[in-house]
């Protein structure tokens, strides 16, 4: 898919591969201040890897280049990672009428004119990763869930030119973690049906019974939970395991949707969120089964907003 691009904010040129934008001094209110460009491309991203050659050119201390990883056109909001935010070297963050900073490192004065820096930003779940020429250099777990978008650029300089090259975007495979007791019927339920369902949306979901390897299973669960997109409960059974988790994932603000049995008689602190009912029956499956694809197609496709 050929790039194309649009300004929301700014000015900017294409030169073959390289976006330039151009530095200037600006009056903000009365006070000097530096050009801002935000510039989108026609790529959808909800998770993968963002990544591009980042040049500035004679610039100063006012400069910056970060890489926008989600954008809500309703809101203005959008959320950046990369170089010279708010006056450091490396900075993870978003804008929502204000800038409002989640990861900020480094002295920015290491930011050096004429050095071709390798960026890039990897988003799983609601985990960032910013990396430089290959080395992590900041991460940053988000209170909510990023949105599928369309992504890009934002850039500000006071002088001198910033370029942008080998701008590329990776997506992944969403992912589900599901919170379960594991026995019959909620294995077969998982099995049979939300597995089947999810492959469906081109969604790999899995349990913690489905993890392997060395490590603290508490520590594994956090952050399988943390690197989803959603999470699905199964809370027909009083499990404080089930619980935890959905606990967890209510106070991370991760899209959670809950399923039981029709008959079940749900906690206090959970009949207030709505319920995804089922019935052990023909057509209590397939109603279960639309219930579902409408919830995921609500998250997966409609997403959700910052």
């Amino acid at each position: 898919m050929d790039l194309k691009w649009a300004s929301l904010l700014g000015e900017f040129k294409q030169e073959r591969s390289w976006l330039v934008f151009e530095g200037k001094q600006v009056d903000w209110q009365g006070q000097p201040g530096s050009a801002i460009g935000n510039f989108l491309c026609n790529k959808l991203f909800s998770g993968g890897s963002i990544e591009a050659d980042v040049v500035f050119e004679d610039t100063d201390g006012f400069s910056a280049c970060e890489l926008v990883l989600s954008y809500n056109p309703a809101t203005n909001a959008f959320l950046t990672a990369g170089l010279g935010g708010q006056g450091v070297n490396y900075s993870i963050r978003y804008f929502l009428d204000k800038w409002i900073p989640i990861n900020l490192k480094g002295e920015r004065s290491n930011l050096k004119n004429g050095v071709q820096y390798h960026v890039k930003a990897t988003l799983t779940g609601s985990k960032i990763t910013l990396s430089v020429d290959e080395i992590d250099v900041a991460t940053a777990q988000f209170p909510f869930s990023i949105p599928s978008s369309q992504v890009g650029i934002w850039c500000m300089a006071r002088k001198g030119t910033i370029r942008i090259g080998n701008y590329r975007v990776r997506t992944a495979r969403p992912k589900i973690f599901m919170v379960m007791e594991f026995s019959s019927p909620y294995n077969e339920i998982y099995l049979e049906v939300i597995k089947r369902i999810s492959s469906e949306f081109g969604i790999d979901i899995n349990t913690s019974n489905e993890t392997f390897g060395p490590g603290i299973i508490l520590e594994d669960i956090v952050r399988q939970i943390i690197e989803s997109k959603a999470v699905i409960a199964e809370i027909t059974p009083a499990n404080p395991n089930v619980y935890y988790e959905v606990g967890y994932a209510h106070a991370i603000k991760k899209p959670t949707i809950l399923i039981a049995e029709k008959s079940t008689k749900l906690p206090f602190d959970v009949s207030p969120f709505r319920v995804l009912l089922y019935e052990n029956t023909i057509a209590g499956k397939s109603r279960f089964e639309d219930g579902l694809r409408k919830h995921l197609e609500a998250i997966f496709t409609h997403g959700t907003s910052f």
